[in-house]
């Protein structure tokens, strides 16, 4: 049996058209909850981690009635510090049942990820874009056999 967020949002949609990007929001919606099947009653930090891979960071920024914000990103160590990459900021909106990205590496300008998601200016590319690489690496992570605690 194949669920909803299973299916490649590009194969059934048109890319980069509006119906394309609510499909692709809703599956960022489905596959995080798949991840972390109680993300609306998380508040604060929790740290992802699963065996040879690094960690990722979760924290819940916001919480209202109907929308959840959260940030996400690997964490990398080295003897220089700790880098945050992607740097994903998301809304869930538990209504429509749909999460979309809001910036993707906002603070580092000089990213190969942000140089991807700005390379068009047209907005539906532009959201689209950044929606597909989160997509993407929730399926990723998923498959990796992340826990989040």
């Amino acid at each position: 049996m194949m669920y909803d967020h299973q299916i490649n949002p590009q194969t059934i949609v048109k890319p980069n058209s509006f119906i394309g990007l609510m499909t692709l929001y809703e599956s960022n919606y489905l596959r995080l909850l798949d991840l972390i099947p109680n993300i609306k009653d998380l508040e604060g930090s929790y740290i992802g981690n699963t065996a040879d891979e690094n960690d990722i960071l979760f924290v819940v920024n916001e919480k209202t009635k109907y929308t959840i914000s959260f940030s996400m990103s690997y964490i990398f160590e080295d003897n220089l510090g700790i880098e945050f990459e992607p740097n994903l900021k998301v809304n869930i909106y538990l209504d429509g049942k749909l999460a979309q990205v809001m910036s993707l590496n906002e603070d580092q300008n000089s990213t190969a990820l942000n140089k991807i998601a700005h390379s068009h200016n047209k907005l539906i590319d532009f959201l689209w874009r950044k929606n597909m690489i989160f997509n993407k690496w929730l399926e990723y992570i998923a498959d990796k056999g992340y826990y989040f605690s």
